[in-house]
């Protein structure tokens, strides 16, 4: 399951939920060359990769997708991290629309991605409310904040090509919104 959307409309968040409370949850930790916030750990939020390591491994094509994000930082999802572990359990990560688009394109190669992936677009009730929580979570300056609310703008874009859309309300009722579309998506699915 990708959890896609603008930042700060909580997708971490309902991640780091869902892991916790729904049995067979496992997040994907994907990688960036993004140096860690405070209080970040490297392997649990992030693989936190040098420039040179991520050109490494991009050399290698040990990515399933990635992107250069906010026109600063490159992102990546490790195929290891989802093809070596989506046999034994529920993937759960969150990403941008770009890599929303490129797992996309390579579950049309791989069987085992194409016949698991669901996609859920998180939207914000309003950008006034993407700002304040934005500005409350105090992790941004002002000026990434901006850059952040014009990308959102191209984001809320594609949130019709997503299998879910959970319009933003409440931390609750935005969990409870995701409850309820991965039960339809395991009855679509055939996952029981």
């Amino acid at each position: 399951m990708i959890l896609a959307g603008p930042a700060g409309v909580g997708k971490s968040t309902l991640c780091d939920r869902l892991v916790a409370e729904v049995p067979g949850f496992e997040r994907v930790v994907t990688a960036t060359t993004r140096p860690p916030r405070t209080g970040e750990v490297d392997g649990r939020d992030y693989h936190f990769l040098s420039e040179r390591q991520f050109d490494e491994k991009l050399a290698a094509g040990q990515f399933l997708e990635w992107a250069c994000v906010h026109q600063r930082y490159r992102y990546g999802t490790l195929k290891s991290a989802v093809l070596d572990r989506l046999p034994h359990a529920n993937l759960v990560m969150n990403i941008d629309v770009q890599g929303v688009r490129s797992i996309r394109a390579a579950a049309a190669q791989v069987d085992l991605l194409r016949n698991r992936l669901v996609t859920v677009f998180v939207a914000p009730d309003s950008f006034e409310v993407l700002r304040e929580r934005l500005q409350y979570r105090g992790k941004d300056s002002e000026e990434e904040i901006n850059r952040r609310l014009r990308t959102a703008e191209l984001e809320l874009g594609e949130r019709n090509s997503y299998d879910y859309v959970i319009h933003s309300g409440t931390k609750e009722q935005d969990f409870r919104a995701l409850l309820d579309y991965w039960g339809q998506a395991r009855l679509k699915l055939g996952l029981g």
